[in-house]
């Protein structure tokens, strides 16, 4: 007689196999989770995912941007301007930073309550559709008109036609009261004879009013030695000797990572490029400044915009790290 034990195979193979492969030496902590509190936590990171990159990328739509003359005739106002903040359309890239500077410096200008506020070139990395829709997106947060200056970054690829498709046209002016602002198209370091021709127009109609000029490059540079402005320096000559014909209050520009000023043949110059991109070099720092004009005089105030990443602005971040912890976890370590 034969005493050898036989075991009984296992009706179903696969299940065998699945139960070896999750033995209790084999166990996680999710795996001991309720199958329908996973199914709760699953749901609900997917949920927090999703709105997360709602929030990021396609919060509250914005209507289209219009350059609309500020309702106001009075001649004592304050203007916010800035420029170079490329990359402040995204979150999730190595520019970061620029985000949340960006939006610091949003906050702040609402709570200024400017007339209306000039961003002078620089307003996305390049001139792709979906760089400017989302900037576009974000500029619906500003709570005053906005007057845009065509950048060099913004021109790149097909970003000359899209900007104007957006915006409107790259150069423009308007006045208010007894103040003239002209709005000028220098992106790719000249400016074209058609709008040198529109330029000359626009300031022998308006000789009694007070000339305020925005453009995103320098007509130069005014740290000693360096040439980083308009790269064709004859035209960049011509405009001076405009400006300092028809008695030009001020020229604003960016283009610089920072803030510099010059006085050139009575002319007031400044550069206000501090809105988040990489500045220039350690003595710069973030900032946006403020045109106060009062009557035929004006002031330029100067307003640093701290580069720390507050809480208001950190909690998404938080969130989603959260979210994607979460999501991972349960994705990939579900019971089984």
């Amino acid at each position: 007689m034969n005493n050898t034990t036989k075991t009984a195979a296992p009706s179903n193979p696969k299940r065998a196999e699945l139960l070896c492969l999750t033995n209790p030496f084999n166990l996680t902590t999710i795996e001991f989770m309720d199958p329908l509190v996973y199914k709760i936590f699953l749901a609900l990171s997917w949920l927090v995912f999703f709105l997360l990159a709602f929030y990021f990328y396609f919060g509250p739509a914005a209507a289209v941007l219009k350059k609309l003359v500020p309702d106001r005739t009075d001649d004592k106002f304050s203007v916010a301007l800035f420029g170079d903040c490329q990359g402040a359309d995204n979150p999730f890239t190595s520019r970061r930073l620029t985000y949340f500077v960006f939006n610091h410096v949003l906050e702040q200008v609402n709570k200024e309550q400017p007339l209306f506020t000039v961003i002078l070139g620089d307003i996305v990395s390049s001139g792709r559709a979906y760089h400017f829709r989302r900037f576009q997106r974000q500029l619906a947060a500003v709570r005053t008109p906005v007057y845009l200056v065509l950048g060099n970054h913004d021109a790149k690829y097909r970003g000359r036609e899209i900007f104007s498709r957006l915006f409107g046209p790259a150069y423009y002016s308007f006045s208010v009261g007894s103040n003239h602002f002209l709005a000028l198209d220098n992106a790719d370091g000249t400016i074209r004879e058609e709008q040198m021709n529109w330029l000359g127009k626009e300031l022998q109609k308006h000789p009694d009013k007070n000339l305020y000029v925005f453009l995103h490059q320098p007509l130069f540079d005014p740290r000693p030695g360096e040439n980083y402005a308009m790269s064709d320096t004859a035209q960049a000559a011509r405009l001076k000797e405009l400006f300092l014909q028809h008695k030009v209050k001020a020229v604003f520009s960016s283009h610089l990572h920072g803030y510099y000023t010059a006085l050139a043949d009575g002319v007031s110059y400044y550069i206000t490029g501090g809105a988040g991109s990489t500045l220039t070099s350690p003595h710069d720092f973030y900032h946006y400044i403020t045109l106060d004009i009062n009557g035929d005089g004006f002031n330029v105030t100067v307003h640093k915009v701290p580069a720390d990443l507050s809480w208001p602005l950190l909690w998404p971040w938080f969130a989603g790290l959260l979210s994607f912890v979460l999501l991972t976890t349960l994705t990939f370590f579900a019971p089984r």
